[in-house]
């Protein structure tokens, strides 16, 4: 992955107000496409709509702070984690990252 910068964890992402602190970043292969993981810390995942909406301000700030990983990935997959264990996933294909 030339030009893909690599950083080291745990980074901290800002969207809305609020910092993410994320934990984990991996390429993920699916079927024909390489998507990036991230993973971050969330205290609780059960209201799927807010952790949605939260998903998709970390794949956003992931993006505008990385935007290197449009060109490398067809999507990113967010992933809330709370200290359970349990999370809750989003993937936003790279062309309906704004």
């Amino acid at each position: 992955m030339t030009g893909v910068q690599t950083c080291a964890l745990p980074i901290y992402l800002s969207a809305g107000g609020k910092a993410y602190h994320v934990t984990e970043i991996f390429p993920l292969a699916v079927g024909n496409d390489l998507d990036v993981v991230v993973k971050y810390q969330a205290s609780d995942v059960s209201d799927t709509a807010r952790t949605f909406q939260e998903n998709t301000a970390v794949i956003k700030a992931l993006v505008a702070k990385y935007p290197e990983i449009r060109e490398a990935f067809a999507g990113v997959v967010a992933r809330a984690v709370e200290p359970s264990g349990r999370d809750y996933g989003t993937l936003l294909a790279m062309k309906d990252i704004k």
